[in-house]
């Protein structure tokens, strides 16, 4: 079966900068392991683009569009302080930049950094193609002030054991969408109509139609569907269920009719 597409349409990321490709995350070392980190507090310092590129023009090299901010750094958290150990162009850890932008031996305080640290633990199990829009299995969010630990709170990500909702994903839901058709109540298809259907997950769930290039019935075949449609599964991130949202095209063609008329 052909894979079903859809349109990514909206996101929460979680990180003070955000871009449309996934990102290289920096590296922490966090109880005596090193994790992948989804916040740059190297970026408080650095300042704005147009100025650090002045003061150190050697981030103006471009690496990959999965690390536009030029550098990877690697950090440590010891005696509820957070250091910065070293910084590498282009994630390259033969290329050492920490002496370019301090002129101070390493580990370094990092005093002026003021937020929160979200450090991974185990696999990654989600993943959205832009900016820091991954999630791993578990995950402690630190929070730092000044370069002092404040507080932590660790947390489980996934969906929970017993929740029994549709599969929370773009092709199951529009595979759903599609076996509650009514195809032998709708006319024939001279060509093919599309209506567009906007999915929000998160708390509280919504589908409703967004646009569509089809007749009046075709619309209110989606919209009875959508009316009664099951719940969905929900996807926990940081204690709380992920926000997703997303814009599905329901085609209707004597092709998808064959596949899904019963």
């Amino acid at each position: 079966m052909k894979r079903l597409t859809f349109i990514l349409f909206a996101f929460f990321l979680s990180a003070e900068v955000s871009f449309a490709t996934g990102q290289y995350p920096e590296l922490i070392i966090y109880e005596g392991d090193t994790l992948k980190l989804l916040s740059v507090p190297l970026e408080g310092y650095l300042g704005e683009y147009d100025e650090r590129e002045d003061k150190y023009p050697f981030l103006k090299l471009t690496c990959s569009t999965a690390l536009w901010r030029s550098y990877q750094a690697l950090w440590k958290l010891e005696n509820d302080e957070l250091f910065l150990v070293d910084v590498f162009l282009c994630a390259d850890r033969e290329k050492s930049i920490l002496r370019n932008l301090f002129e101070l031996d390493s580990p370094i305080k990092a005093k002026w950094f003021s937020g929160k640290l979200f450090v991974q633990h185990g696999k990654m199990i989600k993943y959205h193609h832009s900016g820091f829009a991954q999630y791993f299995e578990e995950e402690t969010v630190v929070e730092i002030q000044e370069g002092n630990l404040m507080d932590r709170q660790h947390f489980v990500n996934g969906y929970r054991p017993g929740d029994t909702g549709l599969p929370s994903n773009p092709d199951s839901i529009i595979a759903e969408v599609y076996s509650r058709i009514n195809w032998d109540g709708l006319p024939g298809f001279s060509k093919d109509y599309k209506v567009f259907v906007d999915l929000k997950m998160g708390k509280v769930d919504s589908l409703t139609i967004f646009r569509s290039i089809a007749p009046e019935v075709y619309v209110q075949e989606v919209q009875r569907i959508l009316t009664n449609f099951p719940q969905l599964r929900k996807f926990y991130s940081r204690g709380e269920p992920l926000y997703e949202s997303y814009i599905l095209p329901v085609i209707f063609s004597n092709e998808q009719r064959k596949r899904f008329a019963r």
